[in-house]
């Protein structure tokens, strides 16, 4: 083989290789793309399998005038952690719907609905919010927030831990 043919021949060699690496990277990039993807419709799904609701099925909910309970929580949530055991089964006993968002995966919904804090409970009814119930609170204050008594202007009421 002649030095020109060596030559052309380690050229053509460079050239492949080059376009290996950029078939790689484009790979690389479309693999990410699909990963992301991924993860961002797993979130949903996995609000819906466990029972959650998402904050455009919140809305959707408000806008149909349906009456029903709102438990805003956090995964991670201490105070969360503290009420459920005996706040979700007490909302889920009610006449009228009982759902959960977790904030944690819905963060959009902190400030569409005004959350301040979690946990929070809103009853909403006509597409508005009629009361909520916001804060660490004993289970008999949300006993009387579930029988309607008012929670107070600033929506805690005396049996508050926070």
């Amino acid at each position: 083989m002649s030095k020109k043919t060596k030559k052309q021949a380690a050229v053509k060699k460079k050239a492949q290789s080059k376009a290996n690496w950029i078939t790689a990277g484009i790979i690389a990039i479309i693999v990410l793309i699909g990963a992301a993807l991924l993860l961002l419709q797993d979130g949903e799904q996995n609000a819906a399998k466990k029972g959650d609701f998402t904050a455009s099925q919140v809305s959707e909910k408000l806008a149909s005038g349906d009456e029903f309970y709102m438990y805003f929580y956090q995964t991670g949530c201490v105070h969360c952690e503290k009420v459920k055991p005996y706040l979700v089964p007490l909302g889920e006993k009610q006449d009228v719907p009982f759902h959960q968002i977790d904030l944690a995966v819905e963060q959009s919904a902190w400030e569409t609905f005004k959350i301040e804090g979690t946990p929070t409970v809103v009853h909403y009814k006509d597409g508005k919010e009629v009361k909520r119930i916001a804060g660490e609170q004993t289970e008999a204050s949300y006993e009387d927030f579930f029988a309607g008594e008012d929670a107070g202007e600033d929506g805690k009421k005396s049996g508050d831990l926070k």
